[in-house]
């Protein structure tokens, strides 16, 4: 019995463990409010969202004042603890994954663009070695088009039809079959 009453003071380890276990969970999920009240509009209506939470989300999104923002995001993330917090969590991860890929997509394309208009024929012949569908004849009339738009100091047309066609060559090819 006397072991039973030592485990549940303040001054043990698991509780003391307990404690710190539900602060950090708490703290997470604070973030997550601050997260969804971050979201752009539509990617904050993909969620399925309770009503209360998308409601504390919404008026989140209203506030000005620094303090009452606080507040919000705290009151979201009171809410959060009191479902299933998961699913979210992991659309949130998703959505995140999904943004570092087309960063990296946006990159790599600029990348092709920038040196295909160095390196000119060199460099579409690695390209074509890497994507085999593209348009050699196509992607070589905008890369010399485009060194010469570069040149002579005018407006980047040319270089964005290029960017335009290394984006459609290179989201067909990642795209799964």
């Amino acid at each position: 019995m006397q072991d039973d009453f030592d485990n549940n003071t303040e001054d043990s380890p698991s509780r003391r463990r307990n404690h710190a276990q539900m602060k950090r969970e708490s703290a997470e999920l604070v973030e997550v409010g601050r997260e969804l009240i971050q979201l752009p509009r539509e990617q904050l209506d993909k969620l399925a969202l309770p009503d209360q939470i998308a409601e504390a989300v919404r008026l989140g999104r209203t506030i000005g004042a620094h303090g009452a923002l606080k507040r919000q995001i705290k009151y979201i993330g009171k809410l959060l603890r009191q479902i299933d917090s998961e699913p979210i969590r992991n659309a949130l991860e998703n959505m995140r994954s999904d943004s570092a890929e087309a960063t990296r997509l946006q990159h790599q394309i600029e990348k092709w663009r920038d040196r295909l208009i160095a390196e000119g024929d060199e460099a579409i012949n690695a390209l074509i070695g890497e994507y085999p569908g593209a348009d050699r004849q196509l992607l070589r009339k905008l890369a010399r088009d485009a060194r010469e738009e570069r040149e002579q100091a005018k407006p980047p047309r040319r270089a964005r039809q290029l960017f335009q066609e290394l984006r459609q060559l290179l989201a067909e090819t990642a795209e799964p079959d």
